[in-house]
């Protein structure tokens, strides 16, 4: 028995055998899916709304990554190839650098040592 506060939707046919067909392969009542479905249908935009927020957020966050990732690694090559080709890129002044270059390494004497 129709009730007074329903309405009649139209649908095409075929539409409406592949949803009755998933119905009751999901042992779903066929009325109470399609309440569930349009009622979803109204809330979704509640849910969709946070997600694209998101999505835009991760999306600014991997601009930046991709930015820093591009430039550690051309920073990074281009000390290579200068270092490969003999040129000292470093800031290290050359009495800083005669410490490393002892040959062979001297061993501390400090007090230190005697705690070992």
């Amino acid at each position: 028995m129709p009730n007074d506060k329903t309405e009649a939707i139209q649908i095409d046919h075929a539409l409406y055998i592949r949803l009755r067909a998933f119905c009751d392969r999901e042992n779903i009542r066929f009325s109470n899916f399609l309440r569930d479905s349009l009622e979803n249908a109204l809330n979704s935009e509640n849910f969709v709304k946070p997600l694209e927020n998101e999505i835009e957020k991760l999306q600014k966050k991997a601009v930046k990554y991709d930015y820093a990732f591009n430039r550690g690694f051309q920073q990074g090559f281009s000390f290579l190839y200068l270092m490969l080709n003999g040129l000292n890129v470093s800031r290290a002044s050359e009495e800083e650098l005669k410490i490393l270059r002892k040959f062979p390494a001297e061993a501390p004497k400090g007090e230190q040592i005697g705690l070992f």
